[in-house]
C-alpha cells in the first residue's frame, strides 16, 4: 500500500491546508515534504505528517498526539476512531473561538 498510502496521505494534507486557508486567515498553513505545519494565532503549532513505516498520519499539538489509520476510506484515530477532519476541526475551533468544518 506504500504508493497508494503516499497518494492518500498527500491528498489529505493538501485538502486540509486548502480548507483551512479558505475558512480563516488566522492560521498560517505550510505543506512541505509531507509535513503540514499550522501556526496558530497564540504562537502554538499543530503538525501533521505522514509516517511511511506505519502508514499513518500523525498529529502533534499541545493538546496531545494522535495517530490516524486509513480505514474504510477515512483517516481514523487509532484510539478514539474519530475522523481526522473532525478531530482537527475541534482543536482549531476551540483555539480560534469559532467553528471550522474540515472534511477529508
Amino acid at each position: 500500500m506504500t504508493q497508494s498510502f503516499n497518494v492518500a496521505a498527500e491528498e489529505c494534507l493538501r485538502s486540509l491546508m486548502s480548507q483551512i486557508e479558505e475558512q480563516t486567515d488566522a492560521i498560517d498553513a505550510d505543506l512541505l515534504d509531507g509535513v503540514l505545519t499550522l501556526e496558530l494565532p497564540d504562537g502554538n503549532q499543530i503538525i501533521l505528517n505522514r509516517q511511511l513505516a506505519t502508514e499513518q498520519i500523525w498529529l502533534a499539538s499541545s493538546d496531545g498526539p494522535a495517530r490516524f489509520d486509513w480505514r474504510g476510506g477515512n483517516w481514523l484515530d487509532e484510539r478514539s476512531g474519530k475522523a481526522l477532519g473532525i478531530y482537527l476541526a475541534e482543536i482549531l475551533s476551540h483555539r480560534l473561538g469559532h467553528p471550522l468544518l474540515l472534511q477529508v
